[in-house]
């Protein structure tokens, strides 16, 4: 009995199905690994407790930092948090953060092979798109952290939304309709960045593949649609708060003048250790595709930049991924054949110049993906920080005002800073998160000054003061962390000038030394 030869639909199947496995891994591994949810996520452990405090029902502000910060972020992923803790018999959401954000992010994988599918119409090309975007080490990362709870379910209920966008304008569907709302509508719900690209790609496809009558007919039915279905949470939160807090979040997300140049930057898209091969190849992939006169997925990267610049660095990657397959597909794949033959009909020798190249590409992938999850990971409080903050909920007033000086230049790196709130209920000054909602277009000038305190941890005592009166800064307690900084959220070698600081602080005439461990020190201001 002869073997049955796998076809090009078998090949796929088998690429997605790894895909799908490696992805997960690799997006669930930096929680495993870490013990404690990844870099960022506090400010939502908070507001998963407020929703349960609350039995339910929207809170008017969230008790994080206690800074009164408007209850108004989209909230679908705090009742699916909230709605686990209690289902699961979960004294805190703690685990919740630390899990859910890595197992929705693998659920983004499947989404984006249909929105690959639907948008190059060949199953080889888009499975090998999938695999790519399950590889890149930003993709594995940036939404498994705490604050991918929200971040990967918008992702999830965006791609899908996009999907039968597609449908519903390239191909005349009406039935696409119902699921272009209902995931343009839970897109909304889950995070405030997915609705914008929604409907800036959404516009674009429009103007590419239909600009018909009917298209447009079909886009005010989907926009009536999502607003009717996200109607009661949108009155709900303009009739206590007003437009201001949604406004002001919109000021922080669109200053970034300089961000469209980050379109040439692919160390910033992809984040590979070493080479950037996948950033290499989504690049030469479009170069090839507006080469050949086909500008749809050239155009959605370039779309994605200009719509919402915060993010793009991020939601870029979708693109990416389906150009790097692209390039895969058409030009490496047949390159490495002897023969340029159809993938089914593919002689020996090509199927062994394949073989030879995945058997030299794929685990120099996998390692380089590996070690990004590795090194990411370490990007938490550890549990010596944690017992740190154990401490100063157990022993200083509810009312204390700390100042933390953790030396990290990133405030989005900074796990401490964001932890601290959550963990003692105590107001730390350079916690940024929340400020979106209260500062608007003072958010980069927070965010600055915040950096320029942190700066203070290699320029000592008289930095900080100088600071704090600056910032005209009420503070009880300094905390001087001894964990090393880190460059762009991973860990470097620590400063031998925070030894300096302690030192100086030390034999301080305005600060007493309360508290000391391997983690951090603290001092009360006399």
């Amino acid at each position: 009995m002869s073997k049955r030869k796998l076809s090009t639909d078998d090949t796929a199947v088998l690429i997605l199905i790894s895909a799908v496995i490696f992805g997960a891994w690799l997006r669930i591994m930096p929680a495993w690994l870490a013990g404690f949810p990844v870099n960022d996520g506090g400010m939502f452990y908070i507001m998963i407790q407020d929703l349960q405090a609350n039995h339910y029902t929207l809170p008017l502000y969230t008790t994080y930092n206690h800074l009164n910060i408007p209850y108004v972020y989209p909230p679908l992923g705090f009742y699916i948090g909230a709605a686990l803790t209690d289902l699961l018999n979960l004294s805190t959401p703690l685990a919740v953060i630390q899990w859910l954000p890595g197992i929705l992010n693998a659920l983004c994988i499947p989404p984006f092979y249909l929105l690959a599918k639907e948008i190059t119409g060949n199953k080889f090309q888009s499975a090998v798109s999938t695999l790519v975007f399950a590889l890149i080490p930003h993709m594995t990362a940036w939404f498994s952290m705490g604050g991918g709870l929200t971040r990967s379910l918008g992702a999830i209920f965006m791609l899908l939304a996009l999907t039968h966008i597609h449908r519903v304008f390239a191909n005349e569907s009406k039935r696409d309709i119902w699921g272009a709302i209902l995931f343009s509508g839970l897109a909304v719900l889950s995070h405030t960045e997915a609705p914008i690209y929604t409907v800036a790609i959404a516009i674009y496809i429009w103007l590419v593949k239909s600009r018909s009558r009917k298209g447009l007919t079909s886009g005010i039915l989907i926009a009536l649609g999502v607003l009717a279905l996200t109607s009661p949470w949108l009155a709900s939160i303009i009739s206590r708060h007003g437009l201001v807090p949604l406004l002001s979040a919109g000021q922080t997300s669109f200053r970034s003048t300089w961000s469209v140049l980050k379109l040439i930057n692919i160390d910033l898209m992809t984040e590979e250790t070493y080479l950037d091969l996948f950033g290499v190849f989504g690049i030469l992939g479009m170069a090839i595709l507006l080469s050949r006169k086909d500008y749809f997925i050239p155009g959605m990267f370039a779309v994605i930049f200009l719509s919402q610049p915060r993010s793009a660095h991020t939601i870029g990657n979708i693109p990416l991924a389906m150009a790097a397959g692209f390039l895969i597909m058409e030009i490496i794949l047949p390159a490495v054949s002897i023969k340029r033959a159809d993938l089914e009909n593919q002689s020996k020798p090509s199927r062994i110049g394949i073989f030879i190249f995945l058997a030299v590409l794929i685990p120099y992938i996998l390692s380089n993906s590996l070690y990004y999850g590795f090194t990411f990971s370490q990007n938490h409080v550890s549990e010596s920080g944690r017992n740190t903050m154990s401490w100063i909920q157990e022993n200083t007033p509810i009312n204390s005002g700390f100042l933390l000086i953790t030396g990290e230049p990133l405030w989005y790196c900074d796990s401490t800073s964001e932890w601290f709130p959550a963990l003692t209920n105590r107001h730390n000054s350079t916690t940024l998160q929340g400020n979106e909602w209260l500062k608007g277009s003072y958010f980069e000038e927070l965010a600055s000054d915040i950096q320029k305190l942190q700066a203070c941890i290699d320029d000592g005592v008289a930095c900080i003061l100088e600071e704090v009166d600056r910032l005209s800064l009420e503070i009880d307690y300094l905390y001087i962390s001894l964990t090393p900084p880190k460059s762009d959220c991973k860990l470097v070698n620590a400063s031998s000038l925070t030894r300096n600081l302690i030192l100086e602080l030390d034999h301080s005439a305005q600060f007493q030394s309360v508290y000391h461990s391997a983690d951090a020190v603290i001092y009360r201001k006399r």
